[in-house]
């Protein structure tokens, strides 16, 4: 239960942020998962999903609301892709992913350097 609650305050911290303008939350956010969940294979998965959502969601109401579509063609056609207006999303959708990733890893990798107590 204690970990449900952990993911759900998670989501709901780095959607917020993103939401807010703080596009940084979802390394924080996966520095805490990185903190809180003590399995490494786990709390890398759950900080690379938050940073999924937490960039998808607002992506998905921006869509809804205004629509996409010609922005993300005009930006891909001046990165050099043409008209692919799908690329600039991946891309953006990557970042935030790679956000989430890269915090939960590092707290990881730091924890992974400090010895455990032996009982």
């Amino acid at each position: 239960m204690r970990l449900l609650v952990t993911i759900v305050t998670g989501l709901v911290v780095a959607i917020a942020g993103v939401l807010l303008g703080a596009w940084w939350t979802p390394f924080v956010i996966g520095v805490a998962f990185g903190l809180v969940v003590t399995r490494p294979v786990v709390s890398i998965g759950l900080g690379a999903a938050a940073g999924f959502l937490a960039w998808l969601l607002p992506l998905l109401g921006e869509e809804v609301r205004y629509g996409l579509g010609p922005t993300a063609a005009s930006l891909a056609a001046i990165m050099g892709f043409g008209h692919e207006g799908a690329i600039p999303v991946v891309l953006t959708l990557l970042v935030g992913t790679l956000l989430g990733l890269t915090g939960a890893w590092l707290t990881c990798a730091a924890r992974s350097l400090v010895p455990r107590k032996s009982g």
